[in-house]
């Protein structure tokens, strides 16, 4: 539902409703878009503002503009497996790709209730929180809160850069081995932080996927919470 009185501009709520559409399955990959006058009849507003949203989704990746023929959708949500949730490094390099991250914080607080919980430490421990962005492919990032007890991983903010897997300096450095995994996925909305970090509308839905990652031992090694865009990426229920 296009409102013209919102303060969101027209082009972008026009863009996040064929996104929209585009998950819903509306429009299926390689189907072609309504043309622009079509659009501008759907939306009830001028051919520069549908113009505009339409060179967003192709700048995006969302669409494809063919001269001549028109535009297409794209086929482009990331798919990860619930039951078998990997390591970022490891899931990009089975698919192919080059990992790439970015450290956007690191910093040393008390544990709250939760991430104590999670982690099995008492209320004095002090908990090494990383935030990094995640990137999977154009215009797709993840945002990754880490929270890893210093009791197990001493000085490891000195070990963490933009270059390095985690779990393998984790299991390389301090020889630490991950076993199996605890995964709840949810869903949230997107704070002005995380909007600015993830490019997305403020307020747009998001998943939120908490991991608690546990050694061989069964002991919790790490907590993690993980935002995506359900635009771009989804989830799979499938055993292996």
């Amino acid at each position: 539902m296009i409102k013209k009185e919102s303060v969101i501009p027209l082009y972008e709520q026009i863009k996040n409703e064929i996104i929209k559409q585009i998950s819903e399955g509306t429009y299926e990959p390689g189907s072609k878009l309504p043309s622009e006058h079509e659009l501008e009849d759907e939306f009830n507003t001028s051919r520069i503002t549908i113009r505009r949203a339409i060179d967003e989704l192709a700048k995006d990746n969302y669409l494809t503009k063919k001269q001549g023929k028109g535009t297409f959708i794209n086929a482009h949500k990331v798919q990860r497996n619930l039951l078998n949730l990997n390591s970022y490094t490891n899931f990009m390099l089975e698919n192919n790709s080059k990992p790439s991250r970015k450290v956007i914080e690191i910093s040393y607080e008390n544990a709250t209730i939760k991430v104590r919980s999670n982690l099995h430490t008492s209320e004095e421990s002090k908990i090494l929180k990383v935030q990094r962005i995640m990137h999977f492919e154009k215009n797709n990032d993840g945002l990754e809160i880490g929270f890893y007890p210093t009791e197990i991983f001493p000085d490891l903010d000195k070990k963490i850069t933009s270059d390095v897997s985690i779990s393998n300096l984790l299991k390389d450095t301090y020889h630490v081995s991950q076993g199996h995994s605890h995964q709840q996925i949810n869903l949230t909305f997107a704070t002005s932080d995380m909007a600015k970090k993830l490019n997305v509308v403020l307020g747009s839905p998001l998943f939120q996927l908490e991991r608690t990652v546990y050694d061989t031992e069964n002991q919790p090694i790490y907590f993690a919470v993980m935002y995506y865009d359900p635009n771009k990426v989804s989830f799979i229920v499938d055993s292996k």
